[in-house]
């Protein structure tokens, strides 16, 4: 059999085309419709020798995209309808595991959390990207908790609601000796791993290093920075570092010393005008259940003793 140039050079540029029916049966549409989408536009398609043909890859493309556009619209349509919680700021191992606990108990909503930092968690509760901001910030010269960072952001507090969720204890996680200051780090050249700016751990750090009279740069490894309380004890493990400051919830299921240094409250910040919308009161109903109660006394270093309590406004 003898194969022209010309019939070969066209199978190869339509082997990977579909004929009508072909592309009917991918797109799971009628021919009727499928005509209309190339007529709109909407579908790429070509006429050889009389007959429509449509390019396989840039049909599956499109089928992609309106599966993107199916989970994008579903998504955006539960925030719309205020079955969703994205909680942003702090860091705390409570927060991931309170999510799979919220959602058997509430299976009609979904919690989303993000480890921006408390500052930059209020910050994207001005702009609106958030349900909720999660905060522990203290202002030592003002002795409050968030509130001094909040007026930063916030012209009236007054459109805030504030509750606790827990308080836990901070402290320096090191390896087989205990070490209770900032002072023993400089004296013995321990490298330092830090926490991100903007984060409640990094301005304590600030405040007991100032307190203590160390200088930044008299700290070893002070702008390494992490975002979380498993990066710095994994840090520590690993021999990359040899002190840190952490939750003591974390420590704990390490090999490392841990000497408390503070106990701070940690609060969830939520504007007003949202506060009493299902999905946000659905929250506040769980952290003032037992099983938020007995998952904070499961693990170490929490104290429930304010937790759901509203800590502004003061009724």
């Amino acid at each position: 059999m003898v194969i022209h140039f010309q019939e070969y050079k066209m199978s190869c540029e339509t082997k990977d085309l579909l004929t009508v029916k072909e592309a009917s049966d991918l797109l799971n549409i009628n021919e009727k419709k499928l005509y209309a989408l190339v007529k709109d536009g909407k579908l790429p398609g070509t006429k050889v020798t009389g007959k429509w043909l449509f390019p396989k890859s840039e049909l599956e493309e499109f089928i992609k995209g309106k599966a993107r556009e199916a989970v994008r619209g579903s998504f955006w349509e539960s925030l719309v309808n205020k079955k969703v919680l994205l909680v942003c700021g702090s860091d705390d191992p409570v927060i991931p595991i309170a999510q799979g606990h919220f959602h058997k108990m509430y299976p009609e909503y979904l919690m989303f959390s993000s480890i921006v930092g408390s500052r930059e968690g209020i910050r994207l509760l001005k702009d609106g990207f958030c349900t909720i901001a999660v905060s522990h910030l203290y202002d030592h010269v003002q002795e409050d908790f968030n509130f001094p960072c909040i007026r930063e952001y916030f012209h009236d507090p007054d459109d805030l609601v504030v509750i606790n969720l827990f308080h836990r204890t901070l402290g320096f996680v090191s390896r087989d000796v205990a070490i209770q200051s900032f002072q023993e780090c400089v004296d013995h050249g321990l490298r330092f791993i830090n926490r991100q700016e903007g984060s409640g751990v990094r301005a304590l750090v600030e405040h007991l290093i100032t307190a203590e009279g160390i200088e930044p740069t008299d700290l070893a490894g002070y702008d390494t920075q992490v975002f979380t309380h498993y990066d710095v004890v994994r840090s520590v493990t690993t021999g990359q570092s040899d002190v840190g400051i952490a939750s003591e919830s974390v420590s704990v299921g390490s090999r490392l010393v841990f000497f408390p240094v503070f106990e701070e409250r940690f609060d969830m910040v939520v504007k007003k005008e949202i506060f009493f919308d299902k999905n946000v009161q659905a929250f506040v109903e769980f952290i003032r259940s037992e099983p938020f109660r007995n998952l904070l006394k499961v693990m170490k270093g929490y104290n429930d003793r304010e937790t759901g309590k509203v800590m502004y406004p003061i009724g």
